[in-house]
């Protein structure tokens, strides 16, 4: 153990300031000696700990473990198919805004989206657009929600809207959010998280997992994943390929779950210090009048995955100008995921619905957005971090 190498900390100037680092240590590694000694990589003791620390963590009853959190938005769209909760052919409500995995295994599996516009400077759904689009299409089944960038929506309106249709909620980088005390994924009838290098928590690089609170859902998505097996059979020998669903091979190994379960001890504090940096960045932005800064509605209670923001249409630089010297400063900045999803001409081909002619908030994003780390930098980075910002703004102000 005396040369075990720990996650790599960063050097002044030398290392990049990205969007996430995954921050593991002698536990996770001691996890994973476990299970090579353990010999099996399947599904087994780790997997079990790991969903049973989500479900205590979110106060989502259950968990199945996956191999990404989009697989689990598949699972839990083909457990709804299943169900008779939906049927190809039928709408599902999806905001324009969005990271393209939320929607397209809806439109895979033959479901047709109605896009409604997102809130100014929330990234997440307005929930005016849901009753909207609601009235007008009253034959919508359902919805796929994303909790975008660690933001909620307003969930009492949306639910209120929504009646008995179903909800799943996409929730992949936003590990740690709440609205009115409630953490995400306790309003729909699916969760999914992902624990993609980048998210909050990591089981090793990717991963991800599919929450509910519903007993009959749950034992569906656990046959969905695991090759669609019937785990309601005995195990006798005759039942050992019996199966309940048309499923796949999702599931995740037992390496990755048990460096996922050792990241949940560090959870509290990765939030903590993502809050702690969000604040302090936003104190940085408000001095200048340069971007629309993040705003969340007054129950939410986000666990930020980034600084997102939109230059301001007469900041005196192009966001090109901001992104290049970041770049240039070894300082990783995106887009805001797809803006408007409808500017890439697959999904523009690919059957749907748009509630309006044109989405000029979701444009704006397309357009002038962008986020930024914002993730717990340690104190030596943070400092070199906010000086490079400054040094730019100074030159503008």
């Amino acid at each position: 153990m005396s040369k075990l190498k720990l996650w790599r900390k960063w050097e002044n100037g030398n290392d990049p300031t990205l969007i996430n680092r995954i921050q593991w240590d002698e536990n996770e590694y001691a996890a994973l000696v476990d299970v090579l000694d353990n010999d099996w990589f399947g599904y087994g003791e780790f997997n079990k700990q790991f969903e049973k620390k989500l479900a205590e963590f979110t106060g989502v009853k259950y968990f199945n473990l996956a191999n990404s959190g989009s697989t689990a938005i598949l699972v839990a769209v083909k457990a709804l198919l299943h169900e008779n909760k939906v049927k190809k052919g039928d709408y599902v409500l999806h905001p324009i805004s969005t990271f393209p995995t939320s929607i397209s295994s809806a439109i895979d599996l033959g479901l047709i989206p109605v896009y409604i516009e997102t809130k100014p400077n929330t990234y997440v759904v307005d929930s005016e657009q849901v009753e909207r689009a609601i009235r007008r299409y009253p034959q919508i089944k359902g919805a796929i929600i994303p909790h975008l960038l660690g933001n909620v929506p307003d969930m009492d309106s949306i639910k209120e809207a929504l009646g008995d249709r179903f909800l799943i909620e996409d929730a992949c980088d936003t590990l740690g959010s709440y609205f009115d005390g409630k953490h995400v994924g306790s309003f729909g009838n699916f969760v999914a998280f992902s624990f993609y290098g980048s998210h909050h928590i990591s089981s090793g690089g990717v991963g991800g997992a599919l929450g509910t609170n519903d007993d009959g859902l749950r034992e569906l998505a656990k046959s969905l994943i695991f090759w669609g097996r019937d785990y309601s059979a005995s195990e006798s020998f005759l039942n050992r390929y019996k199966y309940m669903t048309i499923g796949t091979d999702a599931q995740m190994s037992a390496l990755q779950a048990a460096f996922g379960l050792k990241q949940m001890d560090k959870l509290k504090g990765f939030i903590e210090a993502r809050k702690i940096q969000f604040k302090e960045m936003t104190e940085i932005f408000s001095r200048y009048d340069f971007f629309e800064l993040p705003i969340s509605h007054p129950k939410a209670d986000p666990s930020w995955f980034s600084y997102p923001l939109q230059l301001k249409e007469n900041a005196p630089f192009k966001r090109e100008e901001f992104v290049d010297y970041l770049s240039k400063n070894k300082t990783e900045i995106r887009p805001i995921m797809c803006g408007n999803l409808l500017e890439n001409e697959c999904y523009r081909n690919a059957p749907h619905i748009a509630l309006d002619k044109s989405f000029p908030v979701a444009d704006k994003i397309s357009k002038f957005g962008l986020f930024l780390p914002c993730w717990g930098t340690p104190e030596n980075q943070k400092k070199y971090y906010y000086e490079v910002l400054e040094n730019f703004f100074k030159k503008y102000s």
